[in-house]
């Protein structure tokens, strides 16, 4: 098991095909957000593909987990970070005025895939996470997590605490009416 994501070819001078497995810790990656963190390493298994002109195609199953916070009732819970890659790696160096590829470059002694790996998880952490579907949140009176019970508030039929403490409700008055008949000038 390795714990690095930067291959030497010169280990697949005599190969054409190779696969490693490894497990590489969150931080190696900078996968450090205030909102998310990696709980467990990031584990990869890793096939490297000879293609002619010493390039490499390289295909990789990534999975790690995540731990995030509710954004209805501010429970922590985990998240299944699961992702694959496929990327060419071509021998010499990028050209310059090489536009948007599915293309890599290396320099003929290794290939690093760290920062394709951290760019395919970092689109794994979800951006609007949530325990359940059905979550009910936090009482916007009390702030009792309404997941575990009701709570004793009263809420008004005209409108909710949260929507009167809204400054945006005013707008809904601005509106004009829709059943008056439109300006004709």
């Amino acid at each position: 098991m390795r714990d690095t994501l930067v291959f030497d070819v010169k280990e697949l001078r005599h190969e054409d095909f190779k696969v490693y497995e490894t497990l590489v810790p969150g931080e190696a990656l900078e996968l450090a957000f205030d909102d998310a963190q990696f709980i467990r390493p990031i584990a990869c298994t890793v096939h490297l593909h000879r293609q002619e002109n010493d390039n490499f195609y390289v295909t990789a199953d990534v999975s790690s987990a995540i731990s995030v916070q509710c954004r209805r009732c501010l429970n922590t819970f985990e998240v299944e970070a699961a992702t694959e890659l496929g990327i060419l790696f071509c021998l010499g160096e990028e050209p310059k005025d090489a536009d948007f590829s599915d293309e890599r470059y290396y320099d003929g002694d290794t290939l690093d895939l760290s920062e394709e790996v951290r760019q395919a998880l970092v689109i794994e952490v979800p951006i609007w996470p949530l325990c359940a579907a059905d979550c009910q949140g936090l009482c916007t009176q009390c702030g009792a997590n309404l997941n575990e019970g009701t709570c004793d508030c009263e809420m008004t039929e005209e409108l909710p605490a949260a929507a009167a403490r809204n400054p945006f409700s005013v707008l809904a008055q601005m509106l004009p009416d829709t059943d008056a008949a439109p300006n004709k000038d």
